[in-house]
């Protein structure tokens, strides 16, 4: 399973201004999310992680400002657990549906703009429910050794961390 990021276009970049295309040609949705400060949505309930998975909605999740890191789980997915830290020079991440996914910003909060794909049966209500692993093949997936993504050297990198011997392998 590989990640898709979908590349924005800078126009012009100018000292303290930059001016880019964010547009998808699939999208036919647009949201605005903001945290003010650092931030998990959805939030935990306790002590469980919480978690949205959409079912008739494909997100495309660009960070305007500040960094977002993303928890992907899906059991259908050769590798089911993936941590992606979003920033705006990576694009937008799409978050395929049936994937739970939360986000977690940093201490100086964070906006992401989100380009969705609805179908005709999308319902806010029923999208947007927090969720806990409660079945034993999504807790599973959780307790896996995540692949994480991060940008480096101006490109996207696909890493394992193997905190035994404290060491990053690069996977693409």
């Amino acid at each position: 399973m590989k990640l898709k990021f979908f590349p924005t276009t800078i126009f012009r970049k100018t000292p303290k201004v930059t001016f880019f295309d964010a547009g998808l040609e699939t999208s036919n949705g647009c949201d605005v999310v903001i945290h003010s400060e650092e931030a998990t949505s959805p939030p935990d309930d306790f002590k469980d992680e919480q978690y949205y998975v959409h079912n008739h909605q494909i997100d495309h999740n660009l960070v305007i400002t500040g960094e977002r890191k993303f928890v992907l789980i899906n059991t259908s997915w050769d590798e089911p657990h993936h941590v992606i830290y979003l920033n705006r020079y990576m694009g937008a991440l799409e978050i395929p549906i049936g994937t739970y996914h939360r986000s977690i910003s940093g201490k100086e909060g964070s906006i992401v703009l989100n380009q969705p794909k609805r179908d005709k049966f999308f319902n806010p209500a029923k999208e947007f429910t927090p969720q806990k692993l409660d079945q034993v093949s999504l807790i599973k997936a959780r307790k896996t050794p995540p692949v994480y993504w991060i940008y480096e050297n101006n490109q996207i990198k696909r890493v394992n961390f193997d905190p035994l011997e404290r060491k990053v392998k690069a996977l693409n």
